[in-house]
């Protein structure tokens, strides 16, 4: 939680509270799911301004003054649950001077919970405050975002994630390039941390760039489909294998991050000019936000190697 202490988000928060200029009403947009529940709390434990007890009671969804929607990580948030905060809202609080709602993965409510939503944060009753939480920004009905103040906490360097993985996981070896394959997302750098080695799959990715063809080209997408292969975890692979090919070609051997195949990339970049190396990162980038939006993986794959090819 250390990093999210150094993030933007948080230190306007401790701002507003510091200085009691305390909005009645933060969003959070923050793609870590993972970990969009844990920031809420700690932002509610700025705006509770309690001490060690309260804070650790935040901490475990057990203040008598708080609630956290839903109930269960994963859950959504549907009306009858909004309707359940406004009724409480107009309560007096138990144990302190206001009462805090964490609203979680808002993007998953649909639009008659967030219109509920948006009567209480119009007029909302004196010392009552809202934290929510989204994956998505564009997911938040634009009424709603109109009675917040929004917060975006997009991600967090690639240095910051190495320190925070190599606390926890003291025993990897491959830290700096799960971080830079993370896309500075704690949730998912913690992941891929916390499963086996990505040997195989650098491996895979490293094999590709160096022996990809017209005529291997259907033949390794099929493959990475009916091995399924996930493309959340070998695309970012492969990009980072033609970033480190860049690398070799600008002889910058110390900005190296892809582990274990130095041999097979040196060869392969060998096969590619600094221009098709850059459109190709470009490319795979491309590749990742089509599979994000359920595009077909092999049409993906396939388009992606003929799209790299036609760059050579």
């Amino acid at each position: 939680m250390s990093l999210f202490y150094k993030s933007k988000p948080y230190r306007i928060v401790a701002g507003d509270a510091k200085s009691g200029t305390l909005s009645h009403a933060y969003l959070l947009v923050c793609p870590d799911g993972a970990n969009l529940r844990a920031f809420l709390k700690e932002l509610a434990v700025l705006v509770a301004g309690g001490d060690e007890r309260r804070d650790r009671l935040i901490r475990e969804e057990r203040f008598a003054d708080m609630a956290v929607i839903p109930a269960e990580t994963g859950g959504k948030i549907a009306v009858g649950d909004v309707r359940a905060v406004i009724d409480d809202a107009y309560v007096k609080p138990l144990e302190s001077d206001r009462k805090l709602y964490v609203l979680d993965a808002l993007q998953d409510a649909n639009a008659a919970a967030q219109n509920k939503l948006l009567k209480i944060l119009e007029e909302p009753p004196e010392n009552v405050y809202f934290i929510l939480g989204s994956t998505n920004g564009y997911a938040v009905l634009p009424t709603v975002l109109s009675r917040v103040k929004k917060l975006e906490l997009i991600g967090f360097s690639e240095k910051d994630i190495a320190a925070a993985l190599k606390e926890k996981f003291p025993y990897r070896e491959d830290i700096a390039e799960i971080a830079a394959i993370s896309g500075g997302n704690l949730g998912k750098a913690e992941e891929l941390a916390g499963e086996g080695s990505l040997t195989e799959l650098s491996a895979k990715a490293a094999q590709i760039a160096l022996n990809l063809t017209a005529s291997t080209a259907v033949e390794f997408a099929r493959g990475l489909v009916s091995e399924k292969v996930e493309g959340n975890k070998f695309l970012p692979l492969l990009r980072l294998a033609f970033r480190d090919m860049l690398m070799l070609r600008l002889n910058r051997k110390d900005l190296l991050l892809f582990g274990g195949e130095r041999a097979v990339l040196e060869k392969a970049a060998k096969r590619y000019d600094e221009r098709a190396l850059v459109f190709s990162q470009e490319a795979i980038g491309q590749a990742e936000r089509n599979l994000k939006f359920n595009a077909n993986p092999a049409m993906t794959y396939e388009t992606l190697f003929i799209r790299i090819l036609e760059g050579r």
